[in-house]
């Protein structure tokens, strides 16, 4: 599993991730900006396409190992 994880992140997720959790955590809730909007937009938008990518890397490795 932790070879999967290796294949569908590099360090610049890690710094995506590391940048999501230091502004969701000073975001003020009651007034967000529009620029904040788009930024938690674009974050899920992220997160969806990077389990998308995890579920290929999955099925090719597993594919790749029930080959015989």
């Amino acid at each position: 599993m932790s070879e999967i994880f290796k294949k569908a992140f590099d360090k610049f997720d890690a710094f995506i991730i590391l940048a999501a959790v230091f502004l969701f955590v000073h975001f003020d809730y009651g007034n967000l900006s529009t620029l904040d909007k788009i930024y938690i937009a674009s974050f899920a938008f992220w997160t969806v396409t990077k389990f998308i990518r995890l579920y290929i890397v999955w099925r090719n490795e597993r594919d790749r190992n029930s080959k015989p």
